[in-house]
Parts: structure tokens; C-alpha cells; sequence
């Protein structure tokens, strides 16, 4: 049970009776009804009442007309979003960075999008005397760094679908240009929750990204480790992608966001040979071919999902692809398996 804390005044009483009430909404219980919080705090169900009255007329709980019980209201969201707006990103990432260059030994960057390209907004070197020396202010392409790879994969459809209009520079021997194994990438990107890049940038360096995601999902930046590939051979390629991933999920969790727990569905490539090709319209992944989802009984509708395995909302703000996978970093094995037929 919890009780309120023993006010110092009548009036620190009322906030601390507030913060107390509105700390018990809850993943788990989005949704309170005022015996429930009467119970839960040892108040009398008037106290809670009026409470939970002024609280609303703020606008931050609602209450539900039909079942009278109460969630949290959007002016927090208000709130918490102006208190993020406050921390420099680069002031939250620090710490992280620092921790892992020291777990990797490789050198570590934050980087941003700024049109078209990456840009390292801050960087952490390699303890070792062999290093990738980068710079802040360094931009990079979105379609074969680990810097860019993730803020690609998870932008807006239509925004994917025109920097892969264009022909894409190749850099070095490696560098994927073709656009249907840009979209295999991209997939692959958006289930495992990082990016991998052999030699593709620039020869013999070799990186892997993960996205960061702030309250809202939105990808706003990425977090990657480099070094030479002679170091960063296949299996310790793995080890560092997954502390880059667990990296990025740290910072995306202290930013706010909450990743859902529901599985991705697997969808192919767009024009990639002996696979459907599936076509976001308004939000949603219509899947055709070896990807359709096998229909329930009576529910025709069932081969329309989205990225997330949900129905889609019918609004485009749907469309946006920034639905951060799971992560099963034993996927790795099959992509570095890839990468090894090519080194």
C-alpha cells in the first residue's frame, strides 16, 4: 500500500498528495479509478475526489465519462517534453559514450541527421594506438555508414523511398548501391536495432550503429563504434554491436521511450528477387506472396499488418517505420555471414 508521505504543511500536503496520485498511473495500470487511489494512499474518497478534480481542470489526468475512472492527462506530455527540450543531447550521451569506448576499445560517436547525411555532434577515441580518428562536425552518408544506416531505416517511407531514387555514391568497393539490397538492409536494421557497416565508408574500417529514440519514438540521433577491421573481425564485430545496441537502448529508456514488447513481422525487400514486395499506403504494410500472415477465421482483413504485428491506425502519421525491433542479435550471424563471403 502507499501511503502518502507525512506532509511538512498544509500546503506542501495538496503537492505531495498530487505527485503521489499521479506516480500510480502506470504501464500496468494505465487507468485508476478514485477508490482505488483512496485505497492505494489511505486518503478518504472525498479527498481524493477534490483532487483528483483540480488535477483535471489542469488537464493532467482525464477521466473517462463512462467508466469514471482516471489516466494520466496531456499536459505532462507537455511538460516532459519542454524539461527534455532543456538537456543538450550531446550532455545526456556523454557519460554513455565514454562507457562505451572503454567496453569496446573502439572509438565511439553520436551523430544526428542534418539533410541528407549524418553528422557527429560527439566522439569518444579509442584507447588503443591503432584508432578510427573521426572529428566532430564529420558528415557522413546515410546508406552505407553505421551512423547513417539507422536514421534511414527508421525514417519516414516516403523519405527512404527518395534518397534511394537517386543513384547512391559508391565510397569503396563494398558500398552497397543497388536499392533493392538497400531495402534487405534497411529490414534487417529495423528487426535487429543496428546497423552494420564492413569496409563500405571507408576501407578497412568497419562500425556498427544502433538508433537512439526519444519520448515521442522518433529516431533523433545514433550511437556507433569503429575501429579497424583487422580488430573488429566477425565475432568480436557481434560483441560490439550488441554493446552498441544495449548503448542506444540505455539512452532511448533515459530519454523516456518505452519500447513495445510486441514481435516485428519479417517482410521483404522492396524489388528483391523470389520475395513479395510490400507497400506502405496510409500507415499501413500490405503484404502479399510468402510474407502474407495467415488469415484467422473470420477475419478477412488479417493480411494487413504493421511493422509491429498491430492493425495500422488509418493516418499517415502511421507511416512513419519507427517501431525499434526486439533485437535478436543472433541475426548478426546471418549478416556477417554475408559479410564474410565479401571479405
Amino acid at each position: 500500500m502507499s501511503a502518502v508521505p507525512t506532509p511538512r504543511s498544509g500546503g506542501i500536503q495538496s503537492v505531495e498528495r498530487a505527485v503521489a496520485v499521479l506516480k500510480l498511473f502506470g504501464e500496468a495500470e494505465p487507468e485508476l479509478g478514485v477508490t482505488e487511489l483512496a485505497r492505494r494512499l489511505q486518503l478518504h474518497k472525498s479527498t481524493i475526489s477534490r483532487l483528483m478534480a483540480t488535477l483535471e481542470a489542469g488537464g493532467f489526468v482525464q477521466q473517462d465519462p463512462r467508466s469514471g475512472r482516471y489516466r494520466l492527462g496531456l499536459q505532462l506530455a507537455t511538460l516532459a517534453g519542454r524539461a527534455l527540450n532543456q538537456y543538450e543531447l550531446r550532455d545526456v550521451a556523454r557519460g554513455a559514450l565514454v562507457t562505451l569506448a572503454q567496453a569496446t576499445g573502439e572509438t565511439c560517436n553520436l551523430a544526428v541527421r542534418d539533410g541528407d547525411a549524418a553528422v557527429n555532434i560527439d566522439q569518444v577515441l579509442s584507447p588503443n594506438p591503432v584508432k578510427h580518428l573521426g572529428w566532430i562536425g564529420r558528415r557522413l552518408p546515410l546508406h552505407c555508414s553505421a551512423a547513417g544506416k539507422p536514421l534511414l531505416a527508421f525514417a519516414l517511407h516516403t523519405d527512404i523511398e527518395r534518397v534511394l531514387s537517386v543513384p547512391l555514391a559508391s565510397y569503396t568497393p563494398r558500398t552497397v548501391t543497388d536499392p533493392s539490397a538497400m531495402w534487405r538492409e534497411i529490414q534487417r536494421i529495423r528487426v535487429d536495432g543496428v546497423a552494420l557497416a564492413v569496409e563500405e565508408f571507408e576501407p578497412e574500417l568497419t562500425a556498427a550503429g544502433a538508433p537512439v529514440h526519444d519520448y515521442r519514438g522518433e529516431v533523433i540521433a545514433t550511437v556507433s563504434a569503429s575501429g579497424p577491421s583487422f580488430r573488429l573481425n566477425s565475432d568480436r564485430l557481434l560483441e560490439v554491436a550488441a554493446h552498441v545496441r544495449a548503448t542506444a537502448d540505455r539512452l532511448s529508456a533515459g530519454l523516456g521511450y518505452r519500447a513495445p514488447t510486441i514481435p516485428v513481422i519479417s517482410v521483404a525487400p522492396f524489388g528483391v528477387p523470389g520475395h513479395a514486395s510490400p507497400v506502405l499506403r496510409s500507415g499501413e504494410l500490405e503484404t502479399t506472396g510468402v510474407n502474407k500472415a495467415p488469415k484467422r477465421p473470420g477475419n478477412p482483413g488479417n493480411d494487413r499488418q504493421t511493422l509491429t504485428g498491430r492493425r495500422a491506425p488509418r493516418d499517415a502519421r502511421a507511416s512513419r517505420a519507427h517501431v525499434p525491433p526486439a533485437g535478436h542479435i543472433a541475426r548478426f550471424e546471418g549478416d556477417l555471414g554475408e559479410e564474410r563471403s565479401r571479405w
